[in-house]
């Protein structure tokens, strides 16, 4: 047996009191262990089919693309008894007569021979292009007077030598509207014209073309935005001189204004001053600062949501995921509902669009219940989905009571995604000022496209020092 003496009661009991603060102590460690595991398997499980990750973060094992879309019950393809579409036969081509010399049977000549039928095929090609130089010869004329007067220079001839207009605007075309660097601009000029254009040359027509553009076009873009009754906001991140700045942006469907700037929020968006002055209904996502802009009615963007509802099914268990469940086919079903509707010029079923935002609101109004504890990070992370869905019903369901409002904000984040392509391309933005008249040649495309206009020849004209102008609101 041991000598040592028994602890008494008092020893037993500090030492049980030490234990019990030992066990409390490596019990709540062990949660807050057990929490940051859960919130690092939910990260593992972030793609671009659940969250605002773009797709191109999935890496090589991204998972299968999901629409965010209901089956259409169509199958893929062009659906049956729609007209197929191909190419006509043009009535002003060039002929060339291909008649044959010996018979294929008898190997007669066939030179009186009759002709009895024709078939025909017609190649569409480009002839070879080559640079067209015109030499502008001002004449100067001596008067009985004896003064001299010389005539004046086209517009295009600034110098004696220059490109012109329509070089110029296929150079901008490559380098912005193609996403070609300075360098492969240069060359593809040289390539395809034969015109030894330098890198030099085409920052200088980008420069000219953008200024005439920020002059002229863009104040007229950003006024028929602020008084269009529906826009849409949006803004993405890009590198401009080895700095994070932010391209903002904002769209109708006949109009596109970007504009970048140092920062994110309310400072970047008053500066460029559209969203101070709006009034209409804004389409845009969840993030806080568009909140400050109370002249405006918000529409929250239901993509976000579904893809936040998603989230939720990936990595919740139980209960939870149902109610995410639910409001999310509840929202797919009502887009469906009420886009058929549309489609084909009549009012939605009542009942039904009663049904389905029954049927949202039980599940959120159950996914905030059984989220109320917070108890994670995750489940805090719930919880505001929930929250923010119910306290912010009738700015997510705008698009069921407002045929101008559409269900999502997709049409804006297109906006940005040609833009985004430009910086996965080049890195980055080398200059701010760079920048900015990337973003207001952007504008100008992208407006024109959507006004139905050949972008090539719209650069043409803002080469040209004349850049095409939309109708002032």
């Amino acid at each position: 047996m041991s000598d040592l003496p028994s602890p008494s009661y008092d020893d037993l009991l500090a030492e049980n009191v030490v234990l019990r603060a030992m066990v409390a102590d490596l019990t709540a460690r062990l949660e807050l262990a057990m929490g940051r595991i859960a919130d690092l398997e939910a990260r593992l499980k972030q793609s671009s089919s659940n969250s605002s990750r773009p797709p191109s973060s999935d890496g090589l094992a991204k998972p299968s693309p999901k629409s965010l879309r209901p089956r259409s019950g169509q199958g893929p393809g062009r659906p049956k008894g729609q007209d197929g579409v191909s190419l006509q036969r043009f009535a002003d081509a060039d002929v060339v007569r291909h008649v044959p010399a010996v018979c294929g049977g008898c190997g007669d000549s066939l030179a009186d021979a009759d002709e009895v039928d024709m078939t025909w095929r017609q190649v569409v090609d480009v002839p070879p292009v080559t640079p067209q130089v015109t030499e502008h010869q001002m004449i100067t004329l001596r008067c009985r007077c004896g003064h001299h007067t010389t005539a004046a220079a086209p517009a295009e001839a600034t110098a004696p030598i220059v490109y012109g207009p329509r070089l110029a605007g296929i150079g901008v075309y490559l380098l912005h509207g193609q996403f070609l660097s300075v360098s492969r601009t240069a060359a593809a000029l040289k390539d395809l014209f034969g015109a030894p254009v330098a890198a030099g040359t085409v920052a200088g027509w980008v420069k000219r073309t953008a200024l005439g553009i920020i002059d002229k076009v863009l104040p007229v873009i950003a006024g028929r935005i602020i008084d269009a009754p529906v826009a849409g906001f949006d803004e993405t991140g890009m590198r401009v001189a080895g700095r994070l700045a932010w391209l903002h942006s904002a769209s109708t469907s006949t109009d596109v204004l970007l504009a970048v700037h140092a920062k994110r929020g309310t400072k970047a968006m008053d500066a460029i001053g559209i969203l101070p002055k709006f009034a209409g209904v804004g389409v845009r996502d969840a993030w806080a600062p568009y909140d400050t802009y109370t002249s405006m009615i918000h529409a929250l963007c239901n993509a976000h949501a579904l893809r936040e509802l998603i989230y939720v099914s990936d990595t919740a268990t139980g209960e939870v995921t149902d109610h995410a469940q639910q409001a999310a086919t509840a929202l797919r079903r009502l887009n469906r509902l009420i886009a058929d509707a549309r489609t084909a010029e009549q009012a939605p079923d009542a009942e039904k669009v009663g049904f389905y935002q029954h049927a949202l609101r039980s599940a959120v109004v159950l996914g905030v219940a059984a989220t109320t504890a917070r108890g994670s990070k995750l489940e805090r992370k719930y919880h505001a989905l929930f929250v923010r869905l119910r306290d912010r019903r009738d700015d997510y369901l705008r698009f069921v009571t407002d045929p101008a409002v559409p269900f999502d904000n997709n049409s804006s984040e297109r906006t940005i995604r040609m833009p985004k392509l430009r910086i996965k391309v080049s890195g980055s933005m080398r200059t701010t000022t760079g920048a900015e008249h990337f973003a207001a040649i952007r504008s100008y495309i992208a407006t024109a496209a959507r006004q139905g206009l050949d972008t090539l020849d719209a650069l043409i004209q803002a080469a040209a020092g004349n850049p095409w102008i939309p109708d002032p609101a």
